[in-house]
């Protein structure tokens, strides 16, 4: 069996093995009914509401985050954008594509938000506006048995780093470069990867020793019986929905952050991360950023 069929294998038993583990996995977003909230409805945007849709940009092959099962979309951030959307008074039409393109359709205003773990940075302040909806970090993922467990910047330098691109990592690592440098060590071998399985793939066939993701993505592998474990901890702070900046921005961000009050309040939003295992990055207070702010702080 070649390395890619034997990686396709591993994922496809991941699937599997998560769908046995869990059978509230097979739910879909069609299935999920919330209530419109008058309050939250009121502050749609009318172009948005006139459409009566919620386009909605998202990554694609990202468990527990978002990935296709049965033909079928699910995940964590289906079933949550499903929810806001319901809240609003809006269907939505969930588009998954790789990571870079979300920023990309939002600024083509191809889509109204865009959810896909986003910190908050400087450089993404300049396209898109932002609400924070949820908090987390970063952790390597290795081969199971590996000698290297790397745990901090320290651990990094001269050794070979697969990451998502566009993704936190893409900071990150180039801050491990720095840390690297200052401290007179190699800087390490860095490879972004459109797609997280490319990255598991390179991992499972040694062209790079770890991979820098979300924590929960090492602990998917993990639980599924992957061949891999957790290692470590950089970074941290808050996620935030991306928002495209258009004449009714300041509108749509407030709807957006209504909306996950809404569902805060009314337990959805707890439900939903529960049953995906992200209920431990949850937040009690969604915050708007503009371009004008100063950004939260990250660990």
């Amino acid at each position: 069996m070649s390395a890619k069929k034997s990686i396709a294998a591993l994922l496809m038993g991941a699937t599997l093995a998560l769908s046995q583990a869990s059978p509230a996995l097979a739910a879909t977003p069609a299935e999920m009914q919330v209530q419109a909230v008058p309050e939250v409805v009121a502050l749609v945007p009318d172009a948005i509401k006139k459409r009566g849709v919620l386009r909605v940009a998202t990554m694609s092959r990202y468990q527990p985050f978002s990935f296709v099962q049965d033909g079928k979309k699910v995940g964590m951030i289906p079933e949550m954008v499903t929810a806001v959307a319901q809240t609003m008074g809006l269907k939505v039409e969930i588009n998954q594509m790789d990571f870079p393109g979300i920023l990309l359709g939002l600024q083509s205003n191809k889509y109204d938000i865009g959810m896909g773990e986003f910190f908050v940075r400087k450089d993404r302040l300049e396209v898109a506006d932002f609400v924070t909806e949820w908090s987390n970090f970063d952790a390597f993922v290795v081969n199971k048995g590996s000698t290297y467990l790397p745990q901090n910047f320290d651990d990094v330098c001269g050794h070979k780093i697969a990451i998502l691109a566009g993704s936190s990592g893409v900071p990150t690592m180039q801050a491990g470069k720095e840390h690297c440098a200052k401290a007179g060590k190699p800087a390490p071998i860095v490879t972004a990867f459109p797609q997280m399985s490319d990255a598991v793939l390179a991992l499972s066939s040694n062209r790079v020793e770890a991979v820098l993701t979300g924590r929960e993505v090492g602990l998917t592998l993990v639980a599924s019986g992957q061949p891999f474990e957790p290692s470590g901890r950089i970074g941290g702070g808050p996620c935030a929905t991306a928002v495209a900046r258009t004449e009714y921005s300041d509108e749509m961000l407030k709807a957006i952050q209504a909306a996950y009050l809404s569902l805060i309040k009314s337990g959805k939003y707890q439900e939903i991360h529960k049953k995906w295992g992200t209920d431990y990055g949850m937040i009690d207070n969604p915050t708007i950023y503009r371009k004008s702010d100063a950004l939260p702080t990250y660990l």
